[in-house]
């Protein structure tokens, strides 16, 4: 016997066709719930949903709706009409069988929002029918928005997106929303899940997607810090100097991953073996990832994309005759630490951090944290663990579908 896929609604006043930061989380949420096995619904008043996705088009549910607008503008007045009533009861009638068949039904800002308030009441009615079904997510709220302040007014509907409903699980985007809704609602903060907005690091960075896929199958958005080696395999380049520089930095609780390009150099077969050596060295080490010994031949494209996702060039050679990764590096923004040899200074000057030729593993750790000190830096790191492929993954995937985040 198969198992039946859960069935996830998504409502929102428009789908994520609509350019709205809503509307693209809400896409976001949608794609990755399909791809996790979720049979899955947006349930909007207009625009189009996402590939593979199910469109239930309800006019009514959007805030720019004819009807909907005259609700609101009497409602902005202090007045709730009859036509507010018959509205509530249109909704309802519509969205039950919806309801009914899902197994869990994620409402985007409707819960605190006032744009459409007798959407809001209509679903109130229907997660009492069934308790636990229906997720909040908080984007935004109305009643703490001095802006919104004369459309507020006592009684409802106005208060019921300013109290905790029973049977609804509430998520916040953010501390600070989860802090506002919890103190408004009367909700326990704990009882607030805090699920952050990611941001699509690939399209971001303009990486190919052959630079996505490395980085999916490295797991390179989660490290902190990621440094990258663009060299062949020689052993004038001391890459078991960086090795060992990661080796230190993850001994201090960092989780710091280091890519290195090259092959071992064309022109020497003992190359080959110091690929061998360093093999060995770094199976001991996680987070360093030696292309070549996986195998992967990355060509320019693919470094070009390495340089954009990471937060410092490492080079401590023993000699260089010119020094390249200086230069891209530089076009990239990127911190730099190398080895304090005239030809890698007469390039970098005072903008690289330099440490001697024959620097230790914790001396460049050393240097490293130095330079990824500021404030900056960090921010990087902490904006690459809040890629979308980790934050529907980690958090919203396991949440919806299960309950837990």
């Amino acid at each position: 016997m198969t198992r039946q896929r859960p069935r996830v609604v998504l409502i929102h006043y428009t789908a994520p066709s609509i350019l709205g930061g809503v509307e693209q989380v809400m896409g976001a949420h949608a794609t990755a719930l399909r791809e996790a096995g979720a049979d899955v619904t947006i349930v909007a008043g207009r625009g189009r949903a996402p590939k593979g996705v199910r469109l239930a088009r309800i006019p009514e549910v959007d805030s720019r709706n004819e009807s909907v607008l005259r609700d609101f503008r009497s409602l902005a007045q202090g007045e709730r009409t009859k036509a507010h009533d018959a509205l509530v009861d249109r909704l309802v009638r519509k969205l039950r069988p919806i309801f009914g068949k899902a197994d869990r039904v994620v409402v985007h800002n409707v819960m605190t929002m006032h744009k459409d308030l007798a959407l809001t009441e209509a679903l109130v009615r229907l997660a009492r029918e069934r308790p636990g079904v229906l997720i909040a997510w908080t984007h935004d709220l109305a009643w703490s928005d001095p802006q919104y302040a004369s459309e507020r007014h006592p009684g409802d509907p106005w208060g019921l997106i300013a109290r905790a409903h029973p049977g609804i699980r509430y998520v916040a985007v953010s501390e600070e929303r989860a802090d506002q809704l919890a103190s408004l609602a009367g909700l326990r903060r704990e009882g607030v899940a805090v699920v952050p907005n990611g941001v699509d690091i690939a399209a971001a960075l303009g990486l190919s997607t052959a630079g996505v896929k490395l980085a999916l199958r490295l797991d390179l958005y989660r490290a902190d810090p990621l440094l990258v080696l663009p060299a062949r395999l020689t052993r004038r380049k001391r890459i078991e100097a960086a090795i060992a520089a990661t080796a230190a930095l993850r001994g201090r609780g960092r989780d710091a991953m280091l890519v290195v390009t090259g092959p071992p150099g064309p022109h020497n077969e003992a190359n080959a073996r110091y690929l061998e050596e360093l093999s060995a060295l770094s199976k001991g080490i996680d987070g360093v990832h030696l292309l070549a010994a996986l195998g992967l031949k990355a060509p320019y494209r693919v470094i070009a994309d390495l340089y954009a996702l990471a937060d410092a060039l490492v080079l401590p050679s023993q000699s260089e005759g010119f020094g390249i990764p200086l230069l891209e590096a530089a076009l990239h923004r990127l911190p730099i630490v190398c080895s304090d040899l005239p030809t890698l200074r007469a390039l970098a000057g005072d903008a690289a951090t330099y440490v001697p030729p024959d620097a230790s593993g914790e001396v460049i750790a050393d240097a490293i944290e130095r330079t990824l000190g500021e404030p900056g830096p960090r921010f990087r790191s902490r904006v690459r663990a809040m890629s979308w492929s980790r934050v529907l993954a980690e958090r919203v995937v396991p949440l919806v579908l299960d309950g837990t985040a």
